[in-house]
């Protein structure tokens, strides 16, 4: 009997969760084609020739097809994201935790016509945290593999990396921050194996790592309007750690940066610089790497000191302009 009543006991528990999942398969690809919906009217676009779910019983992966979301921002550039096949995998017991599995992908921000971004990567995965309360994003950590990108008009020169490690971090609001500055909206972490740039490092270096807090009174979105708001209440990017390691060079940067009435960065920086002679031997042909290259001293037993600063749309090594700054937004 007592035998019985257990099988029964298994079987329905069985029954109930294929239930479940399956309700909540349902439910999550009405909810993914109720959010595309609402989000139309501000401006982001969600397209894709094939959604199939599966996974049972353990998760959901959600594998989309020729996915392409499409966000406009108005007077903002637009940003165009395609994907031919990427995988959004879920768990019945908690879909406000997702990992994301990609074959490789790219990211446009600008027009089809010179964009002001193009971005492309390979293989990739990440993985994404939502407020169980009201669905807000908390936390996004992603691995990309295989990466190319260029800025409009070369502005930003042509890179590769390898990979590139991102980290991205909203903090909850308390009242754990400093009086005297902004809360911080956002954290970002990143490291870059392999990276190259061309006329500046053209021979890749080991690492980069670059970790960032952005301040101000909410999180500003990538338009003018936007970013003008954001600074006039007092906004800055505090760079907490910009981290470059190579063979012939080592490179340690912190400071804190804004933008100027041109919507030019303007900001100061104290960086070290331990270098090699081999660094001066095999410099690129431009200002900005011949100066780091005399103001390097390779036969010092510690690290050169350097100011750094942004200021009337120039870059500055000390009291040498070295680079011309672009805005950030136009």
């Amino acid at each position: 009997m007592r035998f019985r009543v257990l099988v029964s006991t298994v079987i329905i528990a069985i029954v109930g969760y294929s239930l479940f999942w399956f309700y909540m398969a349902g439910e999550l690809e009405d909810r993914i084609e109720a959010w595309a919906q609402t989000q139309k009217p501000r401006g982001l676009s969600l397209r894709y020739k094939e959604l199939e779910i599966t996974g049972f019983p353990y998760r959901m992966e959600l594998a989309f097809t020729d996915l392409n979301v499409i966000k406009t921002n108005g007077d903002g550039l637009p940003v165009l994201f395609m994907a031919p096949n990427i995988t959004l995998i879920a768990f019945p017991w908690n879909i406000y935790h997702g990992v994301i599995v990609s074959d490789g992908g790219a990211l446009r921000i600008g027009r089809r016509t010179n964009p002001a971004l193009t971005l492309a990567f390979g293989k990739s995965r990440a993985s994404v945290i939502f407020d169980r309360a009201d669905g807000e994003f908390l936390r996004f950590s992603a691995v990309l593999g295989s990466m190319k990108w260029v800025g409009q008009n070369d502005d930003l020169a042509a890179s590769t990396a390898d990979e590139m490690k991102l980290h991205i971090l909203r903090p909850q609001q308390d009242d754990g921050h400093d009086d005297m500055e902004l809360p911080v909206q956002v954290k970002l972490f990143m490291e870059l194996d392999g990276l190259a740039v061309r006329d500046y490092f053209d021979k890749k270096l080991d690492k980069v790592r670059l970790d960032l807090q952005l301040h101000g009174k909410s999180l500003p979105s990538y338009s003018k309007d936007s970013l003008t708001a954001w600074r006039d209440e007092g906004g800055t990017l505090s760079v907490k750690n910009l981290e470059v390691i190579a063979d012939n060079m080592n490179v340690e940067l912190n400071g804190e940066l804004s933008l100027d009435q041109d919507m030019k960065p303007l900001g100061a920086f104290s960086a070290k610089l331990q270098s090699s002679n081999e660094m001066k031997d095999g410099m690129p042909e431009n200002k900005l790497m011949q100066e780091l290259g005399r103001l390097s001293n390779p036969d010092s037993k510690g690290p050169s000191e350097l100011a750094v600063s942004l200021q009337n749309g120039l870059l500055y090594l000390g009291p040498v302009p070295v680079y011309e700054l672009a805005p950030v937004v136009e």
